[in-house]
Formats: C-alpha cells, sequence, structure tokens
C-alpha cells in the first residue's frame, strides 16, 4: 500500500526517483550518458508514492503534449517509475490511476505515454491497463525501439437543471468561469439557445429533437479541439435524456459520455423575484411565473439528478459553481 502525493515539479523525492529510473534505463538501453527532461513547462501535475515507512517508492509526472503530431486535449504521461524493491505490488496502476484522475478533471480527452521494447513489462502494464498502440510521436519517433501508447477519455458533461429562475444558466456559467480559472478544457453551451425556432411541433414544444440533433453535430468539434468538459444549464424533466446527452457526447473511442445531473434549487420567493427582473411584463412574464412553481413541482417528484445544490438569493454565483464541481468531482 502506498500514499500518493502531489508535489511541485522541484520535489526532491521525485528529482532522487527519476535519477533511478534513469540509471536503469541507461543500462537497459546500453546508453551510459542518459539524461532525461527534469523540466516540463506543460505540466498538469507530478506525484510521488510513499511506502508505510515514509519511503518514497513511485512516481509520475503528467503534462499537456508539446508535440504537434498530437492532439490538443492530449495529457502526456512521463517518469512512471517503481522503485525495484517495491514492485509487484500494483504501484505503477496505482500512480496511473492518480494522475489519470487529474488529466479527467483538466478537461483531457486523451492519455498518451512513450515506452521501448527494452520495458517489456511497462508495455504488458499498459496492453492490461487498456492503452492501445499509437503512432510513433516526439524525439522517439524515429526510434525502432520506440513504442507509444494511447488511453481515450470519455466527454465529462454535467448538465445544470433547474426550474424557471432556478438560476441554471448563472451557475453554468461561473462553473464555466471556476474550470477556465484552473485552465481547464472545458465547453460551455447555452442549450436553451439551440432551441429557438419558431414553429415548434406539436409534439415537442420545447425542440428536444432539435436540441440533440444540434449538440450531435457540434460535440465531435469541441472534442476534436481537446475540450474534454462540458457544461450545458438545461431543463431535464424526460428520464431518457441522460442517455441522449450521452449519446450525442459519444466518440468513437471510449464511446458513450460521462454525464452528470445537477438540479439547482430556490425558494419560490427568489425565483419569482428572478422573472420580474428579467421578463418584459405580458405573456412571457406570465408563462414564466406559473411554469416556475409548475416545473418545481415536476422536477422534485422527478428525481433524476445526482445531486441537488441550493442557489438561493443570498448566495454568490461563483460559490454556488464551487459547489457543484466540489459536489459532481470536478
Amino acid at each position: 500500500m502506498i500514499t500518493v502525493r502531489s508535489v511541485a515539479a522541484d520535489d526532491a523525492d521525485a528529482h532522487r526517483l527519476w535519477k533511478a529510473q534513469e540509471r536503469d534505463l541507461a543500462e537497459r538501453y546500453d546508453e551510459p550518458d542518459l539524461e532525461l527532461e527534469t523540466q516540463f513547462p506543460t505540466l498538469v501535475g507530478s506525484w510521488v508514492g510513499y511506502a508505510e515507512d515514509g519511503a518514497p517508492v513511485a512516481s509520475i509526472v503528467a503534462r499537456w503534449s508539446p508535440y504537434a503530431e498530437t492532439a490538443p486535449g492530449d495529457v502526456e504521461l512521463k517518469r512512471l517509475w517503481v522503485d525495484p524493491g517495491h514492485r509487484g505490488h500494483g504501484h505503477a496502476r496505482v500512480m496511473l490511476g492518480a494522475a489519470e484522475a487529474t488529466a479527467r478533471k483538466a478537461g483531457a480527452t486523451r492519455l498518451i505515454l512513450e515506452t521501448g521494447t527494452g520495458q517489456p513489462e511497462a508495455m504488458a502494464l499498459y496492453e492490461s491497463a487498456g492503452w492501445t498502440p499509437m503512432a510513433p510521436y516526439g524525439e522517439y519517433r524515429d526510434e525502432p525501439d520506440s513504442r507509444c501508447y494511447a488511453k481515450h477519455l470519455a466527454t465529462r458533461v454535467v448538465v445544470i437543471n433547474g426550474t424557471v429562475g432556478a438560476g441554471k444558466t448563472t451557475v453554468a456559467a461561473a462553473m464555466h468561469d471556476l474550470l477556465g480559472a484552473r485552465a481547464a478544457r472545458s465547453g460551455f453551451i447555452d442549450a436553451d439557445a439551440l432551441c429557438q425556432a419558431v414553429p415548434a411541433p406539436g409534439s415537442d414544444p420545447y425542440q428536444q429533437a432539435l436540441l440533440f440533433d444540434s449538440l450531435a453535430a457540434v460535440a465531435g468539434v469541441f472534442r476534436a479541439r481537446g475540450y474534454g468538459l462540458m457544461v450545458i444549464p438545461r431543463v431535464v424533466e424526460d428520464a431518457n435524456d441522460r442517455a441522449r446527452y450521452e449519446r450525442a457526447f459519444a466518440s468513437a473511442d471510449p464511446g458513450a459520455a460521462e454525464v452528470t445531473i445537477v438540479r439547482v434549487v430556490a425558494p419560490q420567493e427568489t425565483r419569482l423575484e428572478r422573472v420580474a427582473a428579467r421578463e418584459p411584463e405580458g405573456y412571457w412574464r406570465d408563462w414564466a411565473t406559473a411554469r416556475t412553481v409548475e416545473l418545481d413541482a415536476v422536477l422534485e417528484d422527478l428525481e433524476l439528478d445526482d445531486a441537488v445544490v441550493d442557489n438561493a438569493g443570498d448566495r454568490d454565483r461563483l460559490e454556488v459553481a464551487a459547489e457543484v464541481l466540489d459536489r459532481i468531482g470536478w
């Protein structure tokens, strides 16, 4: 059992492990002067695994790929190393898991790495962990002993649900702001804007079919540009919608998107105040005033949400957004 800790790029324990790795690789590949990079300008994270006695025994680094031939959402793993005396206990898989979890939170769409034929145990590990061979890249692309692997990550979608005036769009936009502040690769789609077409079919008054056709049309564009996190405000009052989002943001590999639905709630008085502030007098204010009460009861009964977060009038939008991100593990 090891304890994994996030460490700074210049962490002494990490650098000692990297030196041991260099000595091992120099012997394996008969390159006595081998030196590997120790600075990672596009760093996503660096970790050290500690044994029960506190000794540093494992390391791994993740960075956004700097290579032109890779994709914008690619995170490259480097420096995976386990001290020889501590191998055979699954530590490498634990380190891979720590790096992958952070890459997902950063909005990566794929993990990539490079190893070589002189490390057959590493190749076996990656293949057993679901990694697949990919075209060589980077400085080792012309090396005959080099082997590169990739692991595709599903697009992660959060749908911010709620009745009229609950603050879906405001909270979703604030979430997108917070993700941007930490340099995560995320996209924001105001789903209602994709449904502004008249006349609507009598059987589909809220243009749900139009919505999901539109999302499917743009989802691949966001993914191709490396945006692995998608934030979407939209009412969810159909139990089938989760599967529709999964399909709309699916990719050839790994397949369906990972969809989370979070409902924001606010007292009726607060919702009515918001409606009055944003809707002019007349039809739309009357419609929204009635709809917020009706829809709130519908959503409460359906219980389609993975989490429910309070968005009362006295809460700051960024505070609410941060709570949503924390609740969903983003």
